[in-house]
C-alpha cells in the first residue's frame, strides 16, 4: 500500500535511525515499528534479583504432570 504520512521531526529521526541501524528502508522500518507497538509485551518481574517471566493467569503445572509427560517421552 502506498500512502503519504506527515511525521514530526523527532519521530522522523527515530525512524531513520532505526532503518539505518538495520539496513532497511524507511517504509520497512515504519511497518516493523507499528507491528511492534501493537504486539503484547512479555512482562518480566524480578524475584530475589533474578528476572523471570510474569505470565498472567497461567495454569499451574504440577509435578505429577511433568513426570507423566517425561515418562511419555521414553
Amino acid at each position: 500500500m502506498r500512502t503519504t504520512v506527515k511525521l514530526d521531526a523527532e519521530a522522523s529521526e527515530i525512524i531513520q535511525l532505526y532503518a539505518d541501524s538495520r539496513a532497511i528502508s524507511v517504509s520497512k522500518a515504519i511497518s516493523e515499528l507499528v507491528l511492534q507497538a501493537v504486539q503484547p509485551k512479555m512482562r518480566i518481574k524480578y524475584i530475589d534479583g533474578i528476572p523471570v517471566f510474569d505470565i498472567p493467569q497461567g495454569r499451574t503445572i504440577t509435578d505429577e504432570e511433568v513426570r507423566r509427560l517425561v515418562a511419555e517421552e521414553i
